[in-house]
């Protein structure tokens, strides 16, 4: 199968994982009436999400390991896809339940199932625009009321039949509605200054709150890609072929325990002779030969041999460390660790 498939095949199952934690945690919402999704602790931590995105994550945990697929960083833009996602698709949840007229029926598991699946169907991307408090319903209702406005006309004069004085009587009522109009306009400053002074604090507000919005909902997604982050550390953190870009399947280990640092590290010495010879085989048949199979009280040190295999191009590669007891624990030396790739096949119980 294909590098690319296969990622792509993992990101899928992350993002169906995803998804269904989302439906579970609104569903226990729902029934026990507390936040879960979007808990949040010292006013801005996402817990939820990170909660969330932890449970969500193990589809790509599943999916990579089946696969053998190390991830690349096709997996790092569908963590942050999926993650943006899938807070759309909770947020189109909680809405469709505020609009639901039966809300108590999707209480049992069933109709919920059934409603969760219809709002994955129909989510879709948040409308672009952004609505200040009315202001655009503000600026219609102000044109409807200039044009429903009547015209202003002046006094009516009698001229009784006279066109010059109708004439004269049109130019006078004409000057006297202006008067009146701006009589009116002074007398209704303060009413319009009001009502300007308002639409500017309806806007502050409507800007302030959709920043808000907008500030928690990165959080929440940042929190929620954070899990798939992780496991994409984890993942790329195993060892692999590099040709194959396939994680190795363990086909053996072998370790040796010494009493004394002189005994592990002339187990050490006499490896690293077999593997410049690239004897590796031979290597491991003296190297069980060392030192004793089994721990016990007075193990101080240990050598062990790990063989594992690349299922794509059957490489197989060799890795030699050395531990020291330290109290109750065993500590990697790492000057001890050794690695060797073989085209052939190699194996610990080979005899």
């Amino acid at each position: 199968m294909d590098r690319i498939l296969r990622n792509l095949i993992v990101v899928l199952l992350g993002a169906a994982t995803s998804a269904l934690t989302a439906a579970v945690l609104v569903f226990l919402e729902l029934r026990g009436e507390q936040t879960l999704f979007g808990y949040t602790a010292w006013s801005f931590v996402p817990i939820g999400a990170i909660g969330a995105g932890l449970l969500g994550s193990l589809g790509y945990l599943a999916g990579a390991l089946m696969l053998r697929i190390r991830p690349g960083m096709i997996l790092l833009v569908g963590v942050f896809t999926v993650a943006a996602a899938t807070h759309l698709y909770v947020g189109h949840l909680d809405n469709g339940l505020l609009m639901a007229p039966n809300r108590s029926a999707l209480m049992y598991p069933k109709a919920f199932t059934q409603f969760a699946a219809a709002s994955l169907v129909h989510t879709r991307l948040p409308s672009m625009s952004l609505d200040l408090g009315g202001g655009g319903s503000g600026s219609s209702e102000s044109a409807d009321a200039g044009s429903a406005a009547p015209a202003q006309e002046g006094p009516r004069i009698d001229t009784q039949g006279d066109s010059n004085a109708e004439g004269m009587a049109q130019g006078v009522g004409g000057m006297l509605a202006k008067a009146d109009m701006g009589t009116q306009l002074g007398a209704g400053d303060t009413g319009k200054l009001s009502k300007i002074s308002g639409n500017v604090q309806a806007i502050n507000q409507g800007v302030e709150n959709h920043g808000l919005d907008l500030v928690m909902a990165v959080l929440q997604i940042a929190g929620f890609a954070l899990g798939g982050l992780m496991v994409a550390s984890y993942l790329r953190s195993l060892a692999y072929c590099h040709n194959c870009e396939l994680f190795l399947s363990t086909k053996g280990r072998q370790t040796r325990y010494f009493n004394s640092s002189n005994g592990v590290h002339n187990s050490v010495d006499e490896f690293l002779t077999w593997m410049k010879n690239q004897q590796l085989q031979q290597g491991i048949l003296a190297h069980k030969e060392v030192g004793s199979d089994k721990k016990h009280n007075f193990s101080e040190y240990s050598s062990t041999i790990e063989i594992r295999t690349c299922g794509g191009c059957r490489t197989h590669k060799l890795e030699f460390s050395a531990k020291r007891k330290k109290g109750n624990t065993w500590k990697d030396i790492k000057l001890l660790r050794h690695s060797a790739t073989s085209l052939e096949p190699i194996d610990v119980t080979r005899t």
